[in-house]
């Protein structure tokens, strides 16, 4: 017990140690200054007399007052804070502690360490604190990874990036890239127009497809996971509030064996050709990393959670949510369901730039579009749209006029196409071109390629 209490003083003597030497340091060089201004506070002071000094300084440094023990102790004095640290003796000694800056970054690291330490200690805390308040469990999970990952993220988002640092690093990209030969920056959607109008879809970039009910949307982006976990190696998440796994992978099956859903669905009416073909499609997905989470009524902190640890324990390429509207935040909006999805889109959207993912989130479209003679989706046709326009990095709809003709009295009874051209239309894109994309739909088994590669595999 006596050495780990001889341990823990020599551990608190290194730290003051550290504390004043930073303050010497910056008392006698203003490169110093400014380094350890733009990462520490206050708040990373264990010592109170260290604590009101520092922020003394500060407060000389931003009025731009040249600092020495005279201005310094004027400026203390002043605002009656100079006896609360032992008078000028004090202020004397710690000026005349210093010697070279060159073990800055040595006495940074062991405060910042302290710091972070305690932030932890404070998190083990509350959520000791949480529990015992028997808060929902699943609640204090993800407040402690969230809380966890700001403790991890504080320091980085403390400091400025250069232009200098990150103009070489943009360059050294654009030359990995060109020797690489690589097309795509991004995890790849498995179609050829596509990819090259977004080069992929980008890390934290969110992304909205939205449609109609019945339009293919499920399904198209059931093949921008399949085609994406497959082409890029990486796992490729996927959570269901709409149907069951078993369904999405029954889909899945039909699409990549191009046998009949319908025959999929109810196991009737295969023949031996249907078997093989649906063996080898099994077999392909057993190959690829696709999660899947059917979780109904799931709520955005348990997305969160789930997705956190995914990406903690696996390389995660892509993220498919289907769809925005079913989820949940576990508040109160009172009637208001468009601040709900707002808020809801918003986290979404901070999730992807936390967790380096790109997110496909499926959207409902309002029936307005229903009425209007061209049945082209426009963004003002997002169903509770709210922050999704201003969230979104990329928005996307997908539309069939074959579906609406087929719907037309006019035209009941004609024979039903096998295949239909589908547009995806980019109506907004950051970092990129809009347009529309043009993909062949064959419904029967639930599959898109690209128009005139149909016969095109992964």
């Amino acid at each position: 017990m006596e050495n780990i209490s001889k341990t823990e003083l020599n551990k608190l003597n290194v730290l003051k140690d550290a504390e004043k030497n930073v303050l010497a340091i910056i008392a006698h060089s203003i490169t110093a200054a400014e380094e350890v201004f733009s990462i520490l506070t206050e708040e990373d002071f264990t010592v109170m007399n260290y604590k009101v000094i520092f922020k003394a300084l500060q407060e000389q440094f931003s009025a731009k007052v040249a600092i020495n023990i005279t201005t310094l102790s004027n400026y203390m004095l002043k605002n009656n804070i100079l006896n609360k640290i032992g008078g000028i003796e004090f202020l004397t000694d710690l000026f005349q502690s210093y010697t070279t800056d060159s073990n800055l970054s040595e006495y940074l690291d062991i405060i910042i360490k302290n710091t972070t330490s305690r932030r932890l200690k404070a998190v083990v805390d509350s959520i000791n604190r949480q529990i015992d308040a028997h808060q929902p469990i699943d609640e204090v999970v993800s407040h402690a990874e969230k809380e966890i990952l700001d403790v991890k993220k504080e320091r980085k988002g403390n400091l400025f990036k250069t232009s200098y640092a990150e103009v070489d690093k943009v360059l050294q990209k654009i030359e990995l890239l060109e020797n690489s030969g690589e097309m795509l920056t991004g995890s790849p959607s498995g179609f050829r127009d596509l990819d090259r109008m977004t080069s992929g879809f980008q890390k934290g970039d969110f992304i909205i497809l939205a449609a109609r009910p019945s339009m293919g949307k499920t399904a198209l982006a059931l093949n921008f996971a399949v085609k994406s976990a497959a082409q890029s190696k990486k796992a490729v998440a996927i959570f269901s509030v709409e149907m069951p796994a078993e369904q999405l992978i029954q889909r899945m099956l039909g699409s990549y064996s191009t046998v009949d859903s319908v025959k999929v669905r109810t196991g009737k009416g295969l023949q031996e050709h249907d078997w093989e073909n649906i063996t080898k499609a099994a077999d392909f997905l057993k190959q690829t990393k696709l999660f899947i989470d059917d979780t109904p009524g799931l709520k955005v902190i348990e997305l969160q959670s789930k997705l956190r640890k995914l990406c903690r324990e696996n390389e995660v390429g892509l993220v498919v949510i289907d769809y925005l509207q079913l989820l949940s935040t576990g508040t109160h909006f009172g009637d208001s369901r468009q601040q709900e999805v707002s808020t809801i889109s918003r986290q979404l959207k901070a999730l992807a730039r936390e967790l380096e993912v790109p997110i496909i989130c499926l959207s409902q479209l309002s029936r307005l579009v229903e009425k209007r003679e061209d049945k082209r989706p426009i963004m003002s046709d997002l169903r509770d749209s709210g922050a999704i326009e201003q969230d979104a990095d990329i928005i996307m709809f997908l539309f069939r006029e074959e579906y609406y003709t087929a719907h037309d009295s006019t035209n009941l009874g004609a024979p039903m196409l096998e295949t239909e051209k589908a547009q995806l239309i980019l109506s907004k894109h950051r970092n990129g071109p809009t347009g529309s994309v043009e993909l062949l739909f064959v419904k029967k088994h639930g599959s898109f390629s690209d128009y005139g590669l149909q016969n095109t595999k992964i």
